[in-house]
Parts: C-alpha cells; sequence; structure tokens
C-alpha cells in the first residue's frame, strides 16, 4: 500500500500542501502543533529558516497541486541530513527563544499538557486559591479605578497580583479555574480582566511557558482591556448594537491601553505584543491593524482566544453567557477563520470540552456538576448529580462516571451544557 505521506525539500513547498512531519521536533519550530494547512507564503518561509526537508500529506494536501508537483520537489538524500548550526540548537533553546524570549539548555520532548503535573490537590489548592483570587480582583479594581481618576498603572501592584496566581495555577489548574467560573458578577472590566488572566495562564501551562513566560501572558491577560477605562461607560454599558462610529470609538482602547502601559515604564515586550494585537484575527478580519496568520505573535494569538472565552462565558451588556461548550463549538466552527486551529485544539485540550466546575444537563433532565474530565472520553466525563429532572435539589447527590455504565450502550449521557451561575449552584463546594 502506497504511503500517503510524501517527503520534498522545503524549496518545494506550495500553499495548500499539509505539513505532517518536519525533520526536527516541532518544539524546535514556531508552528508547535503537529500538522498544519500552508496558508501562505510566511509559512513557507518559515520553514525554510528551520528545516531541509519536510513530509507532505498527500490525502490532505490540495490534489490538483500534487498531481502538479514536479519530481524535483523531493528531497535528496544530500539536503534531508544537512543541518546549520541554527537548525540544530536545543529544542528547550527554539522553543524558549520563540515563546518566552530566554534560552536554556534543559532538553525536552514533552508534549503540551505534559510539561507540568500537579503539586497540590484541588480541595488544598482550593483553600489557597480563594484567597489569591479575592486579593487579585481586589487589588485590580483599585488599580483600575486609579487610572480612572487619572493616576499611571501600578504595575508593580499587578505584578505581585500575576505571581500569586502564577504560582497558584502550577500547583494546580483547576482550583483557579473553579474560581473564575463562580465569580461574582460585578465590574465587567476588572472581572473579564482577571478572568482573561487565569485562562491566559491554565493555557500558558499547557503549553509548557517558564515561569517567566507565564507572569508575562497573565499581565498580559490582566490589561488587555485597560485602555477600557479611558471610554464614557455609557458606551461601555450599551445594550444592543453598537453603531458604526461607536464601534471605531470601542476599538479605540487597544491604542488607549497601549498608551497607558508605557506610560506605566519598563514592561516585558510580550505584554505589549499581546494588548496591541488580541483583538487581530488569523484571516485578517480583526483590527487595528488587519494582521493575519504569522504576523500576529503567540501571545497575541493566546490573547485573542482568551479574551474572547472569557467574554463569551461572561453576561455582558449585550449578551448572556454561554456555556463552556457552546463556547468550544463556536471556536470549532471559527478555526482558521478569526482563530488558528492548531491554537483552538489545544485551548481545548486545555481547558476541556466538559471542564471540572461546569454545569451540564443530563438526557435524563437531571443537572449535574463535572467533577473530572476524561482525555480519552471528553464526552462522558464523571458528574456529581445534585438537582433532579424537575430541578429540585436530590436529598444525596451521587457520582456517575459516564465512561463507565456497565450497559452495551449508554443510558446516561450529557444533553448540554449549562450557563455558569445558572440554580445558585457553587461548584467549588463539590471538590472540598
Amino acid at each position: 500500500m502506497e504511503s500517503k505521506l510524501r517527503k520534498i525539500d522545503v524549496d518545494g513547498l506550495r500553499i495548500g500542501m499539509y505539513v505532517s512531519q518536519l525533520d526536527r521536533s516541532w518544539l524546535e519550530t514556531p508552528f508547535l502543533f503537529q500538522g498544519f494547512f500552508i496558508r501562505n507564503t510566511g509559512e513557507i518561509e518559515e520553514l525554510r529558516r528551520y528545516c531541509d526537508y519536510v513530509e507532505i500529506d498527500i490525502e490532505e494536501s490540495d490534489a490538483k497541486l500534487m498531481d502538479s508537483l514536479a519530481p524535483e520537489a523531493s528531497a535528496s538524500s544530500s539536503t534531508i541530513y544537512a543541518a546549520t548550526s541554527e537548525r540544530s540548537a536545543s529544542i528547550w533553546q527554539r522553543l524558549l527563544r520563540f515563546l518566552s524570549g530566554k534560552k536554556s539548555d534543559a532538553p525536552t520532548q514533552c508534549l503540551p499538557g505534559e510539561f507540568y503535573k500537579d503539586t497540590a490537590s484541588t480541595a488544598d489548592e482550593l483553600v489557597v486559591a480563594k484567597s489569591v483570587h479575592s486579593g487579585a480582583l481586589e487589588q485590580l479594581m483599585n488599580v483600575l479605578d486609579s487610572i480612572r481618576r487619572g493616576d499611571t498603572i501600578a504595575m508593580p501592584d499587578l505584578e505581585v497580583v500575576t505571581g500569586a496566581m502564577v504560582d497558584s495555577v502550577l500547583r494546580n489548574s483547576t482550583a483557579m479555574s473553579l474560581l473564575v467560573r463562580m465569580q461574582e458578577k460585578g465590574d465587567y472590566t476588572s472581572s473579564h480582566s482577571l478572568s482573561s488572566s487565569i485562562w491566559s495562564l491554565v493555557f500558558g501551562r499547557h503549553l509548557g511557558l517558564d515561569r517567566e513566560s507565564l507572569a508575562a501572558v497573565g499581565l498580559g491577560g490582566l490589561l488587555l482591556d485597560v485602555g477600557k477605562t479611558k471610554l464614557p461607560d455609557q458606551l461601555l454599558n450599551k445594550k444592543g448594537t453598537l453603531t458604526d462610529v461607536e464601534r471605531a470609538h470601542m476599538n479605540t482602547h487597544v491604542e488607549l491601553g497601549l498608551e497607558l502601559i508605557r506610560q506605566a515604564g519598563s514592561v516585558d515586550s510580550r505584554v505589549l505584543d499581546m494588548v496591541a494585537t488580541h483583538h487581530e484575527r488569523f484571516d485578517g478580519s480583526g483590527y487595528p491593524r488587519g494582521w493575519k496568520g504569522n504576523q500576529i505573535p503567540v501571545f497575541g494569538r493566546i490573547g485573542g482566544i482568551v479574551d474572547s472565552y472569557s467574554a463569551m462565558t461572561s453576561d455582558r451588556p449585550y449578551a448572556n453567557a454561554m456555556s463552556s461548550y457552546d463556547v468550544m463549538r463556536e471556536f470549532k466552527a471559527l478555526s482558521d477563520k478569526h482563530y488558528q486551529a492548531e491554537m483552538v485544539e489545544q485551548f481545548i485540550q486545555a481547558i476541556g470540552i466538559f471542564p471540572a466546575g461546569t454545569l451540564v444537563e443530563l438526557n435524563t433532565g437531571e443537572i449535574g456538576v463535572v467533577l473530572k474530565e476524561h482525555q480519552a472520553t471528553r464526552l462522558q466525563p464523571e458528574v456529581a448529580v445534585i438537582l433532579d429532572a424537575d430541578k429540585q435539589p436530590k436529598g444525596n447527590y451521587k457520582v456517575i462516571d459516564l465512561r463507565n455504565q456497565g450497559e452495551p450502550s449508554p443510558t446516561v449521557w450529557i444533553e448540554r451544557g449549562i450557563e455558569p451561575g445558572v440554580y445558585n449552584i457553587d461548584p467549588s463546594e463539590f471538590f472540598l
């Protein structure tokens, strides 16, 4: 049987090909995630910088393109094993140069999600995380209020807040995630900023960012919407669709935020990148510059996803909160449109389809809290069933693992995700 993979020299690459394998670890390149379509010449140039040859998936690539590919495009033995000193840099040096701006001699072959292991149980970390979360929200609100009064950003205060959240997420990412889902409704800008920061940290932990880079991505998440402190409340709180003039005014929050951050003094350049590009979109439909694809820095791509996720799972003046499941479906539909498909896939892996702490409705009409998501069977998590079909509390809730029902076919399954805050349920109670 003929292999569906074809090895070719990087000079033979064309838009429309599907790159399946590289001549080195994916972690040594800016692409990070295994397998992607070549969408533009910029990605070809990027591959030329790091690889001598790649393997193309014939079935996934444009058929006409593969049929017309010249034989000389195939990789020769002389090019396959040639390697420059730049291309033979260690995995950590290359990965951290791209993501972190920092070099390290510690090699690793970990895949996303395998870089860190929990060092504390969810129950133990919840005790600490509650204090960290409430303190962070209070400090953030104070900083934002001071900015509204005309003060500069108290960056050291935010850096302390971010550091505490980094430590918590590194010990156990589930605890802080639970608290975000139960965050009380209040000032939207502050609560959205805090949740964006925490989702950035959870995502960054999954991607394997080092602590310094996590601090940068967490601080960037806190500051994504800081420019909105300079916009009028009537614009921020308007219900319904904005006019073109109002939308243009709202979009200025990016430049306003960058100006505020620069006034505060020296800050990690990746924080500025994240704030500057978190509204750019992978297909070029975003603002303020209309950048697309790899023009958008990785931190900007992270910022775009977490900013959207935080907003869509929260009540906004013009829209109600969506369930995490529905948001992930929306992300899938927008893959390679608003968001890079590989980034979306990794974000879903980091957050989960039905992550711990989310509310779900079963086909029986009962309501449950997800206790644990299984990596191999994401649609069949472990659930604590707490409300009956009439949505009344059960005397003693029961725990069922949907993947182990002991039947030839499942009799209980998740019908839909439930928006956060419905039924006044505090999911964290089921983890203590």
